[in-house]
């Protein structure tokens, strides 16, 4: 088998593999079937052109070729919602495309069948097989093999923020594995004598040889895995308490709760989700989580520290806590979510699992970031409601939450047009409860209307289009519209999501998965965080009492007791310490570990970081020494040396003459001192009798290659400082060289 045929055939394998890495993007596995028979054809025109010897230019343009032909055909196959299969391809694909870039923008993962993100998909590997191949064997560098098959992982990875298994890791590794021991065999049979043995690829390859290279090469490859693994927010491995992932004691990234909004709104078919029951009247909204940052992208999660126990902290921002606490029974049913549905303010729960409270914004969340632990749970909640009046809320100002450098932050890119909106709707309101006051019935008025198709576009640009623009939108614009102009104007400000009470039945309350909503929370100085109601009445009924202010009510003196309000509203932040991670560290249980089991564990990390930094030296010094052990015919003897030579003079940063073994010889001579030069010369003229003579006569002086080796090794380092001797043993450049295309050299 040629050395091209190995490269073409562990290509194909890597990629098919990394291509299993994208499956928890989509419900939709159809793509992995159309994309392997897309990368295997790209594979065989890889293999097929190189055996003729035809230029990695051809062999590229053959392979896009395939490429847009396949994309263009399978096009043809699917049909899409906007445009019909018998309209031109030059309108229909482009429709596809723009199809599936608008459902993956507003769906959630895994995403529901959709053709025009299938034809991304199936493009976008291709795409990735092509560039995986340049690398391998278009320009020679198979170490570099690796980053186009991680970026199909990084995808998911990144983009999901929640477990992606290890599994994923694994295709990625055992991949690039597979285009290492390519190399390795390629670069075996390359050790081999004479013109014309040199050129006929694959003679006399050594196995034995082959497997031990490739088990110095996959040890640090799956160790690299592993400690990316731990590096990425996103591979949960219960029990270890390092890293930022899901299941260490570091800060936890969720994933976004909006994604799921729209997806769950427009349902084909409503169903009931949650059922609860509860000793205070009226039903309550069931909170799952809470977004405080907003920037370009629009509202969004941060990074939370988790906190044991099942008995929250003092209520933000509250200067005492109401009296009456509300009991509930939730039961949830085919429903399934990292969130655990509370009303606010939570003050106990008792929920079966491992469950984690957020000290700031109350949410309780699974300790390992999965959502199947929801499904079929029951649990009960004690509460206590937020619901101050009208007049009381008018008195009070705006405060400073414990967050306000995330929930107080007016985005220095916000549109100066919403800047503007915000003011003019808010000019004549004198109090900050009025100023919100004003705000929702703005939003709640007949200029705007209630829909789950708004204009497409996220973050600032979904601002605009819904209130500059076509005023149509769901609970997320209105959400989100809202708290960004109490931002505008002072007053702190989030979005939180989760369920609309429902409606009551004789035995308590059904919520369905069409009752998912957002709404705005402001943070009021003695009241903590406040919950408005912007979207129309429609959908949710009357606006909160205490959000719609009397008509006398802006004209009311918010600093009629001033130093008073200010005393509390400094004092909020102070009457939380309770609720601060750094006095309730964050408990993980058992499975976070410590004392000797965190050290052991600590220092095992450190181990396998120091094995990776020292596997290229430990495959070059190997390499070297089976190189010079002094084993195996004579002529395979004197081109091991030949090779050892010329990757050292590599390693030290200089280059390699071309040439015949006569001229090579002459000037690295030339390079070193008198003992090392004569060396040298011995050295090439072994190799140009092994490769030119009849038969081989050496006279003995194979057995000194070792030695001559070793003190042409030193003279071509000495020369070096300490800095390049480092790097020449630490990252030899021979390692991830392109293999000269002439063997004789």
């Amino acid at each position: 088998m040629r050395a091209s045929d190995r490269s073409s055939i562990a290509v194909t394998i890597s990629v098919m593999l990394a291509c299993l890495t994208v499956t928890p993007l989509t419900s939709d596995s159809g793509f992995i079937g159309l994309s392997w028979v897309l990368i295997m054809a790209i594979g065989a025109a890889s293999l097929g052109l190189r055996r003729i010897r035809l230029t990695s230019g051809v062999v590229l343009s053959a392979q896009i070729a395939i490429l847009l032909f396949y994309s263009l055909g399978l096009s043809l196959t699917l049909a899409s919602a906007t445009s019909d299969l018998g309209v031109p391809w030059f309108e229909h694909y482009p429709a596809l495309w723009a199809e599936g870039i608008e459902h993956m923008r507003t769906q959630a993962s895994p995403m529901d069948p959709d053709n025009g993100v299938k034809l991304i998909f199936v493009t976008v590997i291709g795409m990735i097989m092509i560039m995986t191949d340049l690398l391998v064997s278009g320009i020679g560098r198979p170490a570099w093999a690796i980053a186009p098959p991680a970026t199909l992982f990084l995808v998911p990875a990144l983009g999901l923020g929640a477990d992606t298994g290890v599994l994923s890791f694994c295709y990625i590794a055992v991949g690039y594995l597979a285009i290492l021991i390519a190399e390795g065999l390629n670069a075996t049979a390359r050790w081999t004598r004479g013109l014309t043995r040199d050129s006929a690829e694959g003679f006399g390859t050594s196995m034995p040889v082959v497997w031990r290279a490739a088990g110095y090469l996959a040890i640090p490859a799956i160790l690299a895995t592993i400690v990316l693994g731990f590096s990425l927010p996103t591979l949960s491995l219960p029990g270890i308490g390092f890293g930022n992932g899901p299941g260490g004691s570091g800060p936890l990234q969720l994933t976004d709760p909006t994604l799921d909004l729209r997806r769950n709104l427009n349902q084909p078919e409503d169903r009931e989700v949650i059922q609860y029951q509860t000793t205070a009247p009226g039903g309550v909204y069931l909170r799952l989580a809470s977004l405080p940052q907003l920037n370009a992208n629009g509202w969004s999660n941060v990074q939370i520290r988790l906190n044991n126990g099942q008995t929250l902290p003092a209520i933000p921002g509250r200067s005492s806590e109401p009296g009456d606490r509300r009991r509930t029974t939730i039961k949830v049913l085919d429903f399934a979510s990292q969130y655990l549905p509370l009303p606010y303010a939570p003050r106990t729960y008792d929920a079966p699992g491992d469950w984690r409270f957020d000290a700031n914004s109350l949410i309780v969340v699974d300790a390992d970031n999965r959502s199947q632990p929801l499904r079929r749970l029951t649990y009960t909640v004690e509460s206590v409601d937020i619901e101050p009046t009208s007049s009381d809320l008018n008195n009070a100002v705006a405060g400073t939450p414990a967050d306000a450098a995330v929930t107080a932050v007016i985005p220095s890119d916000l549109p100066d047009p919403l800047i503007q909106l915000a003011n003019r709707i808010t000019a004549k309101a004198d109090t900050s409860a009025a100023k919100a006051a004003a705000i929702q019935a703005y939003l709640r008025s007949s200029q705007f209307t209630y829909s789950t198709e708004p204009l497409p576009g996220s973050g600032y640009e979904a601002l605009q289009n819904f209130l500059l623009r076509d005023h149509r939108g769901y609970c997320e614009q209105f959400a989100s519209a809202m708290a960004m102009m109490a931002r505008v104007v002072g007053i702190p400000s989030r979005v939180s999501v989760g369920f609309l009470p429902g409606e009551q039945d004789e035995d308590g309350w059904k919520v369905s998965i069409r009752d998912m909503h957002a709404w705005p929370e402001l943070y009021f100085a003695n009241y903590g965080w406040v919950r408005f109601e912007p979207t129309p009445a429609t959908v949710t009924g009357s606006a909160p009492s205490w959000t719609v202010q009397n008509a006398d009510s802006s004209g009311s003196d918010p600093s009629a007791n001033p130093s008073s309000e200010q005393s509390a509203d400094e004092a909020s932040p102070g009457s939380v310490p309770s609720s601060v991670p750094s006095e309730q560290p964050t408990d993980l249980g058992p499975g976070a570990g410590g004392g000797w089991g965190r050290t052991l564990f600590g220092a095992s990390i450190v181990l396998v970081l120091l094995a990776i930094l020292a596997a290229p030296a430990t495959i070059r010094v190997r390499r070297r020494s089976g190189r010079l052990n002094g084993s195996g015919p004579a002529e395979e003897q004197v081109e091991a040396a030949w090779a050892e030579i010329r990757d050292t003079v590599l390693d030290y940063g200089g280059s390699w003459p071309e040439g015949s073994p006569r001229v090579i010889g002459r000037e690295v001579s030339d390079r070193l001192e008198d003992e090392e030069s004569e060396s040298m010369s011995r050295v090439a003229t072994l190799v140009e009798r092994s490769r030119y003579a009849r038969s081989f006569d050496h006279g003995g002086a194979v057995s000194e290659l070792p030695t001559m080796t070793s003190e042409i090794r030193r003279g071509v380092a000495a020369p070096a400082d300490w800095r390049h001797k480092v790097i020449a043993l630490l990252l030899p450049r021979s390692l991830f060289r392109r293999t000269p295309r002439n063997p004789d050299q």
